[in-house]
């Protein structure tokens, strides 16, 4: 059993909140990788080798990240067949304002019927102002928009408003349906052993060579080339590996 959150970023805190969670369900006993679509390919990423599934975007300008809704389209058939769960990150979810706040649920749930995806739980948290990451226009842009809101105007700070408490919850209450609906679909399932409690992501293989230590190519494949491996990695190690005769690749963590 393994989980992943795949997530978009803009500045780091959706980041960090995409690995806290990844932290709290490891640490209650669902084994989870994290993948950012804004630093790899989202196509690379083998979706159905997992047993549950986290999203979340930060939204900015009132959008979420399109290669998250990318990815739900590609995966909404599998998507439906697994726990699953999505967070939205943004300020308006703590403006003083009742407007404010109705609004940023709102666009989360616009996001969520947009692309037909009915995640099993989902949040939104509070981001951060990283006044000290952004450039000329968008610090006096945000710096208007988080008066607007009566948050921190202060241009030479940055400000963190994530309740890493609720977060926490979040994460928690998740594993535990994920264990739940484990048990329903496979009753006297013995837990498996976990190597790497965590890494970044398992992704496909998309090249091989007769010379890659460990790495086992199908001899009847066209050209030599290696077939692509979807199933879980517990039974791999190393960089690189062969399971069931296929070349399997993961991408150790940070």
């Amino acid at each position: 059993m393994r989980a992943i959150v795949i997530y978009a970023t803009c500045e780091g805190q959706t980041e960090r909140i995409a690995k806290r969670i990844a932290k709290v369900m490891t640490d209650q006993g669902v084994p989870t990788d994290t993948f950012d679509v804004t630093r790899r390919h989202v196509h690379e990423l083998a979706v159905d080798s997992y047993d549950a599934v986290v999203l979340g975007s930060s939204l900015h300008y009132a959008e979420h990240d399109p290669r998250i809704a990318w990815c739900i389209r590609e995966n909404r058939r599998l998507l439906r067949e697994l726990p699953t769960a999505f967070f939205s990150v943004s300020l308006g979810i703590i403006s003083e304002h009742y407007k404010d706040r109705v609004e940023a649920e709102w666009l989360a749930e616009s996001f969520l019927r947009d692309e037909d995806f009915v995640p099993s739980r989902h949040a939104c948290f509070a981001g951060a102002l990283r006044y000290s990451k952004y450039g000329w226009l968008k610090k006096h842009l945000m710096q208007w928009i988080a008066e607007k809101a009566g948050n921190k105007t202060n241009t030479d700070c940055d400000y963190e408003f994530t309740d890493w408490n609720a977060v926490e919850a979040f994460a928690e209450e998740f594993a535990n349906f994920v264990h739940r609906c484990r048990k329903e679909t496979r009753p006297g399932l013995k837990p498996i052993e976990v190597r790497k409690p965590h890494r970044e992501c398992v992704v496909r293989s998309t090249e091989c060579s007769s010379t890659s230590p460990g790495c086992t190519c199908d001899p009847e494949s066209p050209s030599g080339e290696s077939e692509e491996r979807s199933g879980e990695l517990e039974e791999c190690s190393g960089d690189s590996a062969t399971c069931d005769g296929k070349c399997c690749q993961t991408i150790a963590s940070e």
